[in-house]
């Protein structure tokens, strides 16, 4: 019976410790998306045409103990130039950074810039 006991919880462990490997992903930059300039002025898209109001986030409750604010926050950042990126903006202007004990969120719009 001990023996039992001692497997359903060495099972529970091994199972909780290789699924914690995906709770730990982040957001990666697609290849493409590296090409998105993020600007914090707008007089750097003033002229540009207006896409799509984006959020980029990073950061769970159960995770965030796990990854540090520096790859919280590059991986947020990599959300939202990879949403530029699908619909097809080449700018994002931050319009403002909100900073959880959790998770770093941007809030920008995308623009498609042609004389850049």
């Amino acid at each position: 019976m001990k023996f039992k006991t001692i497997g359903k919880y060495g099972l529970f462990t091994s199972l909780f410790f290789i699924s914690s490997c995906s709770l730990l992903s982040t957001h990666q930059i697609h290849e493409k998306s590296e090409q998105v300039n993020v600007v914090t002025s707008y007089d750097q898209v003033k002229n540009c045409q207006f896409l799509s109001e984006l959020v980029g986030t990073e950061g769970k409750w159960y995770n965030y103990f796990f990854i540090s604010n520096r790859e919280l926050t590059t991986a947020s950042m990599n959300d939202l130039k990879n949403q530029a990126n699908t619909i097809s903006a080449n700018h994002v202007y931050i319009k403002e950074k909100m900073e959880f004990a959790t998770s770093v969120t941007f809030i920008g719009q995308a623009y498609s810039c042609i004389n850049e």
